[in-house]
């Protein structure tokens, strides 16, 4: 089946008309109604749900900051339940980076998500068939942080979880040293600082990434929906999910409202595409790995092979998918494209281009071969 002309203008139009989209800011809110419009321009039919939403990253591990240094002034005076306390903080926390983040006390502010659908072609009206497969294409809808200096200490990544390990080992340190009196209150001093440390970091505003690779996210799921061809097998739903970065809210408004079945349902993640190497990633977690639904991950590599101008390559990610963890945990079967770095800064919109092109000759193929045609289906 064809595949129209890119319209290699929309992520220009949309660098120019949206800037930094803190969540549940009213940019965020902005772009939100220009990602609303355009997708109704390319056929969609589109609803926004607004939805509860968590302004910071790491306002769920506040608690668990204020937890330290309760766990720490236990330490130095109560040895044996200071250290029952930092246990079952380090259990707390393996959970938040291993398994599912910690839910946040409370969602003080507002965002959105923006979810658009269009039905397979149907070329007789007496008995509407049921789409073989359903691709649902998300990206966020706020601007990706940066997660450096002390933002380290909330990052999704391998290296924040084993420094939160570290943090909450703290009181074992202290308790430890209970008969020594002098090196217990220096210890106990010093921890304290770090776990006001690991505080300040769940409060304080974390930079946002530049150049804006969540843009260049948007733009590929518009130009996207504007070239996948009407598909006869195969229906298209495209999503911009709101405080992504933030809190799980969003998607779990996403999948209530939307009861997706699994396993006809195939999920494509965008990540920051601002710059460096378009990757599709294999496998992703701290520790414990996640890795890309092997049919999806074969036809993209196909689609690789068949197209050079896509110019893909695999890699896995020693952090947690933010966007499609939670996904995959209930069983939804997934991929997730992104721009790995490579040294290079500039903002190169062609990512945009490449991984919509990817993205189209992914749905193209579903449509054009049945199940028995998909040689990773006849395997199971």
């Amino acid at each position: 089946m064809p595949v129209r002309t890119l319209d290699s203008e929309v992520i220009t139009e949309l660098t120019a008309q949206l800037g930094p989209r803190p969540a549940t800011s009213a940019a965020e809110a902005m772009a939100a109604a220009q990602i609303n419009a355009r997708l109704r321009q390319a056929g969609f039919s589109v609803a926004t749900h607004s939805l509860p939403a968590t302004a910071h990253p790491g306002a769920r591990l506040a608690p668990a900051a204020i937890g330290l240094m309760a766990a720490i002034g236990l330490a130095a005076w109560q040895p044996v339940v200071g250290i029952a306390f930092g246990l079952w903080l380090m259990a707390l926390l393996l959970i938040d980076g291993m398994y599912a983040p910690l839910p946040p006390l409370r969602q003080a502010g507002m965002s959105q998500n923006i979810i658009a659908v269009r039905p397979i072609e149907v070329a007789d009206t007496q008995t509407p068939p049921q789409p073989r497969w359903r691709l649902v294409l998300l990206a966020p809808l706020d601007t990706p942080p940066v997660w450096r200096g002390l933002a380290r200490l909330i990052a999704p990544t391998y290296e924040g979880l084993l420094a939160r390990l570290a943090l909450s080992s703290l009181p074992l340190a202290v308790a430890a040293n209970t008969a020594a009196s002098t090196l217990r209150w220096t210890l106990a001093i010093g921890a304290f600082a770090g776990a006001l440390l690991f505080l300040w970091a769940t409060r304080r505003q974390l930079p946002l990434m530049q150049p804006d690779g969540g843009i260049a996210a948007l733009a590929t799921l518009i130009i996207a929906g504007q070239t996948i061809p009407r598909l006869q097998h195969v229906e298209v739903w495209a999503g911009a999910v709101g405080a992504a970065y933030c809190d799980q809210n969003g998607l779990k408004a996403l999948i209530e409202r939307y009861p997706f079945e699994p396993a006809n349902t195939l999920i494509i993640g965008l990540g920051p595409l601002a710059c460096g190497q378009l990757a599709i990633i294999s496998r992703s977690g701290v520790f414990r790995h996640e890795p890309a639904d092997p049919l999806l991950y074969r036809l993209a590599m196909d689609a690789d092979r068949a197209e050079p101008v896509i110019d893909l390559e695999p890699h896995t990610q020693a952090a947690r998918d933010e966007l499609l963890s939670p996904l995959r945990q209930r069983g939804f079967r997934t991929l997730s494209i992104r721009a790995i770095a490579n040294g290079e800064n500039t903002f190169n919109p062609l990512l945009a281009e490449r991984a919509a092109r990817l993205i189209a000759a992914i749905a193209c193929t579903l449509d054009t071969k049945t199940n028995d045609d998909l040689p990773i289906l006849r395997a199971k």
